[in-house]
């Protein structure tokens, strides 16, 4: 998870502010999901495949969208031109794509650059700036919270993991609502915030957890939403918050995990040269000279912050990046002109383990035994507190 701080442009202020003026929609349970997260999209095409839309240009009604049809919408400078098959709608500032019936459900698919397609619940909002259209869904809280679930945990769970999966992808949002203020929308689609692939429809018990914890986050002891991360297996040993974000969290303190360690992300294994691991370590700052006198050999009981050699020492995460390894928590020996790095668990390692929590579920704990398990002092309680 990582914070940027854009320079604020006058469009980006005018959306910012737009935004906070609508700030009654978390309260609402709506949020803006940004898509095609910096892809610079030129063109789309629209469909709908539940419900019926009418399509506003400049917040003037212009045309209505039905199931069949395609539209399809471009971009010439700060220009959106929408189309289908036999009509012009004509050149807006925005489109909005509103859906008017019980269910509502479209399909977005960028043509320029060509990427596979989202099916996503209730309305569009297509913004164009320099030649590239923004593309932002408009949903309910909760249908959001589903398609994140099914995104970030997979469709084949204990219903109780993804009630805790539920909570944390709200706790996320909550804490991170105005995080793309700036670009117009809430929260991106990718792992900069979480992955949104789009609507929820694989398993039944997905979009049921998060109904039945609803407005539901995690607080601290001060009834603020927690920095609520997660990831996918710990290796056995989750990791301390100082180590990925360089500050320590009380709730965020390593937790011995035995629930996870026969899973399939619980181990992992990448061989290089002894040249690729060398150089790895000279851009960090260790001379080729010390290598030479030391052992190329690590064994961590534990996770460990640094990789220490002499008097130098390199962080795991450091590494982890550098080499696109799958987690900070690894072994090294060497064979021959070979590295071999033994490793376990996949992601950063703090907050919830979804492998371990997908076990505990298996094994009979509900979500209020699971975010306890992973999080030190917190609560469970509904935003936004009632006054």
């Amino acid at each position: 998870m990582r914070i940027n701080h854009p320079i604020l442009t006058l469009k980006g202020l005018t959306l910012l502010l737009s935004l906070l003026a609508c700030s009654g929609l978390l309260h609402a349970g709506e949020i803006r999901a940004g898509l095609f997260y910096q892809k610079e999209i030129t063109s789309v095409v629209f469909s709908v495949a539940e419900g019926e839309y009418i399509i506003y240009g400049d917040y003037r009604q212009v045309g209505v969208a039905r199931k069949g049809h395609l539209y399809h919408i471009g971009i010439s400078a700060d220009a959106l031109n929408i189309q289908d098959t036999s009509l012009i709608f004509g050149s807006f500032g925005r489109i909005e794509f509103k859906g008017v019936s019980g269910s509502n459900v479209f399909t977005i698919r960028p043509v320029s650059p060509s990427l596979p397609p989202k099916e996503l619940d209730d309305n569009l909002l297509l913004l164009g700036d320099m030649g590239v259209i923004t593309v932002i869904n408009l949903l309910g809280l909760e249908k959001y919270i589903a398609g994140v679930i099914e995104s970030e945990g997979g469709p084949a769970a204990h219903a109780e993991f993804y009630k805790a999966q539920a909570i944390l992808a709200r706790t996320f949002a909550v804490k991170n609502f105005y995080r793309h203020g700036t670009e117009g929308y809430n929260l991106c689609d990718t792992e900069h915030c979480q992955a949104y692939k789009g609507k929820s429809r694989m398993n039944p018990d997905i979009p049921a957890a998060a109904l039945a914890t609803e407005a539901l986050v995690l607080y601290d002891p001060f009834h603020k939403p927690v920095n609520a991360p997660y990831h996918s297996n710990c290796g056995g040993l989750t990791a301390d918050a100082s180590w990925v974000w360089d500050r320590p969290l009380n709730h965020l303190q390593p937790v011995t995990d035995l629930f996870c360690r026969k899973s399939r992300n619980a181990t992992w294994k990448t061989t290089l040269s002894r040249n690729e691991w060398i150089s790895c370590l000279e851009r960090r700052g260790i001379k080729r000279e010390q290598l030479q006198q030391a052992e190329l050999r690590i064994s961590p009981a534990n996770r460990e912050k640094f990789y220490k050699l002499g008097d130098r020492q390199v962080e795991f995460t450091e590494l982890r990046k550098d080499l696109a390894l799958k987690s900070a928590w690894f072994s090294v020996t060497a064979e021959g002109d070979s590295i071999i790095l033994h490793g376990r668990g996949y992601g950063h390692g703090v907050g919830m383990c979804q492998e371990g929590a997908m076990k505990m579920a298996e094994k009979g704990y509900v979500y209020v035994d699971i975010l306890h398990f992973y999080f030190k002092d917190v609560t469970i309680g509904r935003f936004p507190e009632k006054e």
